[in-house]
Formats: C-alpha cells, structure tokens, sequence
C-alpha cells in the first residue's frame, strides 16, 4: 500500500507528510474517527516511511515499496513495529505443556495468527480477539522493555497502539509514564473511535488528528476496481456507513439482505401486538452460541440503518436520500405507521448494543433489553426501569 492507496483522509496524510518533510513530528498521536475509516492504514504507511531505506523518502515523505524495510512493513514483521490491540490474556501466558490450559492457548494463537493474516491482506481490518478483555498491562509492559533498545537502521520505532479506548486501568496508567517521558527514537500513534473513552491524561499527551467519515462517493470510487455491478457497488458503498472494510465484506460476502431479513423479522416481532412469545424465542435463537458474534452485529447494523431511513424520510418528506433503496416502500410504510416514534432513541439503543456486544455483553441480555427499550420508544412510550 502507498498513500495513494488510502481512501480520502488527504487532508490528514497532507498534515503528516509535511510534519515528516520538515522533521516535526510530535512525539505521541492519537488518531480519532470511526471504525474503518483508515487510522491503521494510515499509521502503518507513516511507520513504513518513517523506516524506508530509500535516501530521498524522508525528503518526499513517501515510502519507495521496494527496499527490505517496505517488505518487511507490508508483511508487518519488522523489528521497528509493535502493533498492539485487544488480545485473550491467554496468548501471553507462560503455560506448560502438559497443562491444560494448552488447548486454549493453541487456539488463542491459531486466531491471532490469523488476524494479522487479515491485516496484512487488507489494512482497514480492525484487529480484535472474540474473547478479549481489553488491552493488557502486560502488553505495555513489553513495550516498555523494548523502549530501552535503539531501533534498527537507525530509523524509527513504532508504538501502534490499535483501539487505545480498550486499554485497562493498570494499562493505561503503565502506558503514562512512557508518554510522560517518551524515548527520543518511539513514536507513538494510539487509534480510538471512543475518544470519550480514553484516559484524559493520555489524551493530553498526544497530538489529536481527527479522521473525517467517508463518504459513498468515495467508497464507491474506491470499490470500482472490485469489477462488480455498479449497483452492487452503490448499495455497498452506502450500507457500509463510512466503514470502508465492511463496504469490501459486503461487495465480497452478499449477506446483506439475509442480516437485513433478519432485521425486519425481529422488528416486526417487537412491534407486532400479542407476539411478545414469538419476539422472546427470537431473541433465544438469535443469542445462541451458533450465532456468531459478527452475524449479531450485522443484523443490528441493519436495524440501525432501517431507522436511519425512516429518520432520513421523516426530516425531508421524500425517499432521495435512503439506503434501502430496493425497500424504500417498507420503509416509507414503517415510518408513517409509527409517528410518535422516537427514531433518535431507537437508533441509540441499537448502536449502544453494537457497543456492548463489541465488549463481549451476554448476548441474551443485551438483545432482549433492546427489544424492551426499542418496544417503548417506537410505540412513544417512556422506557421501562
């Protein structure tokens, strides 16, 4: 990947092109915007700049893709990168073999082996352990270790810290200290989509660099080299929300319609008089274990984006701007026969319970509480406590 190959964000490439052109960087970034956006893929490209061995790379602040140090970059092996993101405390743990704790361990690390496959394949991945409890102290403890040692070539070391929101406590504290006084040869970029999240001291110490949401337009420009049909493209590049990654799983991985099915269904369930039953075994079936986690959060993003047009629909009267555009007769239907409801509200229920099962929520809880909330707030009613 060159910066050419990132998708928008020109603005904030051009912000750190020239801060490596005239050698002022600062010492700690933090790269705030929403998932997909690009933060990862940015940050690594810079680190790889930061590292190439090209004479003039510094002076055009562009990677020449061909040295050893580029290679290494794009198979994110070199020895200059720590690339640090939510794991399973399981795939750090000193465990014997004849323990057994073994098998999980194996499998902890079949999985993070196959995540940084992913993220080297396409860097807008967002890297992230089923089982995770967050970022560990342990992790930033290592990277303290290595903050001891001098990079190779003489270039840079780069402390990617990949959803910093998720560090813990003791994390966060440890990771202070070497903010406070950062190693002249470290630079840190932190990525986050919860600023509100982090630890303000933290925040204090880094640069901020706010990543902006992408449009359609240029998710679609971006999606045209995956020769599919142009409308195939369209309804990606719009149900993906700005995510680019999830525009590139839907172009690749046609479920959409089957998430957006089940959307419906449940909604329907919800909504329906005297089906209270039916929406609970739903609810059941939905939370099974046989239901992945990725498939719950689909659907909830199809919910969310049902809302979305209805909101879209309810502020300007006409269908132009909706993204269902091939049930744009559902959702007019949907939005007329619920006028008092509260869209805003049922919209911050549905991503309040992406966020919650993104930090592994009992599924069951979180879905059947949502199916309360979402019951009172469309029928104008006050939610239940």
């Amino acid at each position: 990947m060159s910066w050419a190959h990132i998708v928008g964000q020109k603005k904030q490439i051009e912000v750190l092109r020239r801060a490596v052109q005239t050698n002022r960087l600062a010492s700690a970034y933090l790269f705030i915007g929403q998932d997909g956006v690009g933060k990862d893929a940015v940050a690594l490209e810079l680190a790889k700049v930061l590292n190439c061995l090209a004479d003039d790379a510094l002076q055009r602040a562009e990677a020449c893709d061909q040295c050893e140090s580029c290679r290494q970059f794009a198979e994110l092996m070199h020895p200059n990168l720590e690339y640090v993101f939510p794991i399973e405390g399981a795939v750090i743990k000193d465990i014997s073999e004849a323990s057994k704790e073994r098998e999980k361990q194996e499998s902890a690390l079949a999985q993070y082996k196959q995540l940084f496959a992913e993220k080297r394949r396409n860097p807008y991945f967002k890297m992230q352990m089923e089982k995770s409890m967050g970022i560990l102290a342990e992790q930033i403890e290592e990277l303290i270790r290595k903050s001891l040692y001098k990079p190779s070539n003489g270039r840079m070391r780069i402390y990617l810290i990949s959803q910093a929101e998720r560090m813990n406590t003791t994390a966060a504290n440890r990771l202070l200290k070497l903010l406070e006084e950062p190693p002249p040869f470290v630079l840190f970029i932190l990525t986050t989509s919860r600023l509100e999240q982090m630890l303000p001291t933290i925040v204090s110490r880094c640069q901020p660099l706010r990543f902006s949401a992408l449009s359609s337009a240029e998710i679609a420009h971006a999606l045209e080299a995956k020769s599919a049909a142009p409308e195939r493209v369209a309804f990606a590049a719009s149900f993906a929300r700005g995510n680019f990654y999830k525009a590139q799983q839907l172009l690749e991985n046609p479920l959409e319609q089957q998430w957006r099915n089940k959307a419906l269904d449940w909604l329907r369930a919800i909504l329906a008089s005297g089906r209270e039953l039916e929406m609970i075994r739903y609810i059941e079936e939905f939370a099974k274990k046989e239901s992945s986690r990725e498939e719950q959060l689909q659907v909830l993003s199809a919910l969310l984006l049902l809302f979305q047009d209805a909101l879209r629909y309810r502020a300007v009267g006409t269908d132009i701007d909706i993204i269902n555009r091939d049930i744009v007769e559902t959702v007019i239907k949907f939005s007329r026969a619920f006028p008092n409801a509260d869209l805003d509200a049922a919209a911050a229920a549905v991503e309040d319970t992406i966020y919650q099962l993104m930090r592994n929520a009992n599924a069951l809880l979180a879905l059947a509480a949502l199916s309360i909330r979402l019951k009172a707030v469309l029928n104008g009613k006050a939610v239940p406590t």
